[in-house]
């Protein structure tokens, strides 16, 4: 009965943890894959953008829903809540970063 818990309670934080793992980590390819880019004129960074963004919201949705899936009006609820929709903001800053590449090549000095 207690792993049930303590899953529930990993569940319940993944949009907290992932959405600025995988933010920090995509701004880390930003920065090395832009070469990479302006050499081969493919989108690469918009690509790992839009799919981290994906990965955020997914994230998110993992949240929400282990928060909202028969859990009483508590704490864990709560943080359930605001794990989703901290998630959702990683998504829209991932969004932002992968509209940004499709405008700048990367090649520009």
């Amino acid at each position: 009965m207690k792993s049930f818990a303590t899953s529930r309670a990993i569940l319940t934080c993944v949009g907290l943890i992932v959405g600025p793992c995988i933010w920090a980590i995509n701004t880390q390819l930003g920065e090395i894959l832009s070469y990479a880019e302006c050499g081969s004129h493919r989108p690469w960074l918009a690509v790992n953008s839009f799919g981290a963004a994906a990965v955020a919201i997914l994230a998110g949705l993992v949240s929400w829903r282990s928060a909202h899936n028969g859990i009483p009006k508590t704490t864990a609820r709560f943080l359930g809540s605001v794990s989703g929709l901290a998630a959702l903001l990683f998504a829209f800053a991932l969004t932002m970063q992968g509209a940004a590449s499709l405008v700048l090549s990367g090649c520009e000095r």
